[in-house]
């Protein structure tokens, strides 16, 4: 009788003190969690963390329909780690009929050429593609593509930017800017690879991607050259206002109107250089290697280089040869900062081992360029680099 009164007080005591009832509550969770939780985490890998998120979007009381779902993954070669991201994204994908909702979308990309384990690949790191319709946006959308591409071939490569590509509705949007694109004169190829690496500068209405697509022929750009929809994608991902902000940041380096327009022409997607990386690489060449501001406007490509993973390292080599008379102090820039890495590798570390020893290590970043024995002759030859 006694613990019956006890817990009968205890309810009572705990309806007139609502933080003491949930304490309560969450004890009980914590210590018998749910089946949905425990499923998540034993079935589907998820860390307990990971399955208390989950399954506030998702519940069920038994492991018929889930078990369905996770044996169809694993028969079409989804791993473990493929289901926990599918799930993790898309909990309610488990209480689905898997025979309604995912074996039509995997016959049909199957159907497309693609194989199992590619496919099972592409749906594990990229999930989306499942949330969406397979008659009203998947097939449209590669009736879409096709109609560009007329080839089965590249299909895979569409099969992986799917998710990205779905985001936009083929025929509101993407149809009437690819036929303005059509329109100028640029081929079917160049606006199948627009669509496939950055689907978002197709993504505009139609209108302000006609505006986009005048100023860049108005800039002089050759509709049937690649730089032509390299410059599309600059000015359609940047705002006006946000356009106007990079303008001024390059202003502000003493780079004149004529300066800007010339460094766009030869790599348009400068533009997109954050304003940070601008001042870090601008910085560098500056400082570091002795180079008026200017200097960037003629070489903008550099912008898209890493400044800690390829400029540095590059140029602390190129430095040190210099230093050694292994390099006239007059080369250019251009060549050794772009080349491939092995490329690099062979003609200014390896062949250059024997007369420069420390040559790899100063590549590595083990050892500084200016730490080495470089007379002040050879330093002034350095400064002028």
């Amino acid at each position: 009788m006694f613990p019956f009164l006890h817990r009968k007080l205890f309810h009572v005591y705990s309806f007139q003190n609502p933080s003491l009832k949930s304490i309560s509550q969450l004890s009980n969770s914590t210590n018998q969690p749910s089946f949905t939780v425990s499923y998540l985490m034993n079935s589907c890998g998820l860390s307990e963390e990971a399955a208390l998120k989950v399954a506030e979007k998702v519940d069920f009381e038994s492991a018929d329909k889930p078990d369905s779902v996770l044996n169809f993954f694993k028969n079409h070669d989804l791993t473990k780690t493929h289901i926990s991201n599918i799930v993790t994204k898309f909990p309610k994908l488990l209480i689905k009929n898997p025979d309604k909702t995912l074996k039509p979308k995997f016959e049909f990309f199957l159907g497309l050429g693609i194989s199992a384990p590619d496919l099972a690949k592409t749906l594990g790191a990229n999930p989306y593609m499942l949330k969406w319709s397979l008659e009203n946006r998947i097939i449209p959308t590669f009736d879409f593509l096709k109609s560009i591409h007329h080839s089965n071939n590249g299909m895979i490569d569409a099969i992986r930017r799917l998710s990205f590509i779905l985001k936009y509705n083929a025929q509101k949007l993407l149809e009437p800017n690819v036929t303005t694109l059509r329109n100028h004169g640029v081929p079917e190829s160049r606006i199948f690879k627009l669509i496939l690496s950055h689907p978002r500068a197709l993504g505009l209405k139609s209108d302000r991607f006609s505006e986009v697509v005048a100023a860049v022929k108005e800039m002089g750009f050759d509709p049937s050259g690649s730089l032509f929809v390299a410059a599309i994608i600059s000015k359609s991902v940047l705002s006006k206002s946000t356009w106007e902000g990079k303008l001024e940041v390059y202003r502000s380096f003493g780079w004149t109107d004529d300066e800007i327009l010339s460094a766009f022409k030869k790599q348009p997607l400068y533009m997109l250089t954050s304003e940070k990386k601008v001042k870090m690489v601008m910085d560098f060449f500056v400082n570091k290697m002795d180079r008026k501001p200017s200097f960037l406007s003629k070489h903008p490509n550099f912008l898209l280089l890493s400044l800690e993973e390829r400029i540095r390292p590059r140029c602390s080599v190129l430095q040190v040869l210099v230093s050694k008379d292994i390099l006239n102090k007059d080369f250019k820039l251009s060549t050794p900062l772009v080349i491939p890495e092995k490329e690099f590798m062979e003609k200014y570390v390896t062949k250059n081992k024997e007369r420069v020893p420390e040559i790899l290590s100063v590549y590595l970043g083990k050892t500084a360029a200016i730490v080495l024995d470089i007379g002040s002759k050879e330093s002034d030859a350095v400064q002028k680099l």
